[in-house]
């Protein structure tokens, strides 16, 4: 276990909780990116699952508001490159693979310089920094295989981020509903919201837009990684099938 990286996780977790809609994203943002390097160096499974369920949805929710206020293209081109990176957070928190790339070719010398790997396992680059490496890291076994050593080294003996600009009122916070279905294969929750009209709202990890279609359902908004709708008086059980970019997959909720 590396103790720095995780210190380093739990420190920007902490910020990255106290985010409310309207925040400024980037705490969450670093807090995801992180997470890509805890799962390269294998850490990411000590974490308690509560720990890392409550990131994974405030990261989820903090997405849907990225690029809101970004400025000029530049902005909004580092605005989309860190939100790339939170995405693959958001894939590891939830035990899901994250994109592959075919291996580059083995070279016998240093694929990374020691002294960024170094400062990676010491907890000494900032969130961001941490996950992009580990992005670069896990395309090369080389790099890899450079990681681990130099960590078994370092151990103790004994020891081995497409933008919604919407405004972000309009999205409902999920921790006021009631969750009643997930769906693994797209990596989306349903969440049931009381009142009149009841409404039903899906929150995925990936940046597609979403749609939910069943006869019970009428949509009200779509975005990346985000549908919401009324349901129907009276209705219980909802066969629907959920649209995910080119991906669809049948999905049966029963409403409480």
């Amino acid at each position: 276990m590396n103790d720095a990286l995780i210190k380093q996780w739990r420190q920007l977790a902490a910020g990255a909780l106290e985010w409310q809609a309207g925040d400024d994203p980037a705490p969450v943002l670093e807090a995801l990116a992180l997470s890509v390097a805890l799962e390269l160096t294998g850490d990411l499974p000590q974490l308690p699952a509560a720990e890392r369920d409550r990131l994974r949805k405030v990261g989820q929710r903090a997405l849907l508001f990225v690029g809101a206020a970004a400025g000029d293209e530049d902005d909004l081109e580092a605005i989309r490159m860190s939100a790339a990176v939170a995405r693959d957070g958001l894939r590891a928190l939830a035990g899901r693979p994250l994109s592959e790339e075919p291996p580059a070719a083995i070279d016998p010398r240093w694929t990374t310089p020691p002294s960024e790997l170094a400062r990676l396992l010491g907890g000494r680059l900032d969130g961001l920094a941490a996950g992009s490496l580990a992005i670069r890291i896990r395309r090369s076994d080389a790099a890899v295989g450079e990681l681990r050593a130099l960590a078994r080294l370092a151990a103790p003996e004994g020891r081995t981020i497409a933008l919604a600009a919407a405004d972000s009122a309009a999205v409902l916070d999920p921790a006021d509903g009631r969750m009643i279905g997930t769906l693994p294969a797209l990596g989306a929750e349903a969440i049931l919201f009381e009142g009149e009209p009841r409404r039903l709202a899906v929150y995925a990890e990936d940046p597609f837009p979403l749609r939910l279609v069943a006869p019970e359902l009428t949509t009200e908004d779509v975005r990346e990684g985000y549908w919401i709708g009324r349901v129907k008086d009276g209705a219980k059980r909802i066969e629907a099938v959920l649209h995910a970019g080119e991906r669809d997959e049948r999905w049966v909720l029963d409403l409480p």
